[in-house]
């Protein structure tokens, strides 16, 4: 079922770290905006238990975040996956496989840097039962080439290893990287980029390839940001032939329902 009442407009709740991306002729391409713990995804909580319920007989889990930004949501779902399952038990779903279009970023996510906001420590330890020690340390000399990066932050952590080597960062472009994702047991996080494509065809297409892609055990996840005036990055995926989870009407399936019968309602 198709439903966009829910998603009128977007009125962020979080704090979020933003960067302008802008072609070599100076041209907004899009705003790499993102935060830890999103809440516009909804229920963490949830989504790790549909994560794990979906793959729990799967010796292996491909799990993608196309347009990552500096790593926000992917840190974010591996420490949830941690927190949840345990290093053994989460193992199966590492490495999160991670791309954005900015080439800064994905410098910056490769060296393990990470900017944050004041909060953001006790928002990790209420997620991740007090292991941000664990996970980050704060830097006391913020590198010259993220102070070169116009970005917004309190202050900038480094990932340890222990969480750093759960993701594979990587420069690519959304719309390209969604052709080659492993059609089985995949989740693929295509948030935050939808209203930045540059027209509708370009968004029905990215919804085509990834329903022609992905198998019927593997899903499509999206955000409030998707929905917007103008872009209804739902409306494309339903188009596709996706449908909403009952549960979380962020995550979309394949559906056996050809095309030919959609109805909306």
């Amino acid at each position: 079922m198709y439903i966009n009442s829910t998603y009128n407009t977007y009125s962020p709740n979080f704090t979020s770290s933003g960067r302008d991306v802008c072609n070599s002729l100076g041209e907004l391409i899009h705003r790499n905006d993102t935060s830890l713990f999103r809440s516009d995804l909804g229920n963490w909580d949830h989504l790790i238990d549909y994560i794990g319920e979906k793959f729990k007989n799967a010796p292996k889990a491909n799990l993608y975040s196309l347009s990552c930004s500096a790593g926000d949501e992917v840190y974010s779902l591996a420490m949830k996956l941690l927190a949840k399952y345990g290093e053994k038990g989460a193992e199966k779903y590492f490495p999160i496989l991670a791309s954005d279009y900015d080439a800064k970023i994905i410098s910056m996510a490769q060296k393990g840097y990470l900017p944050m906001f004041e909060g953001d420590d006790k928002l990790i330890n209420e997620h991740t039962h007090g292991k941000f020690n664990k996970y980050f340390e704060i830097v006391k000399t913020v590198p010259d080439f993220i102070k070169n990066m116009d970005l917004d932050y309190d202050f900038i952590a480094k990932v340890k290893p222990e969480l750093r080597n759960k993701v594979s960062f990587k420069v690519a472009d959304a719309t390209e990287e969604c052709k080659s994702v492993n059609p089985n047991n995949s989740i693929v996080m295509a948030r935050n980029f939808w209203p930045y494509l540059k027209d509708e065809t370009t968004r029905i297409q990215m919804s085509n390839n990834l329903y022609k892609r992905l198998d019927k055990n593997s899903a499509v996840i999206i955000g409030s940001f998707d929905d917007t005036p103008g872009t209804y990055a739902s409306k494309n995926l339903y188009d596709a032939g996706f449908r909403c989870n009952l549960n979380n009407c962020c995550i979309y399936e394949k559906n056996a329902i050809p095309i030919t019968e959609m109805y909306y309602f």
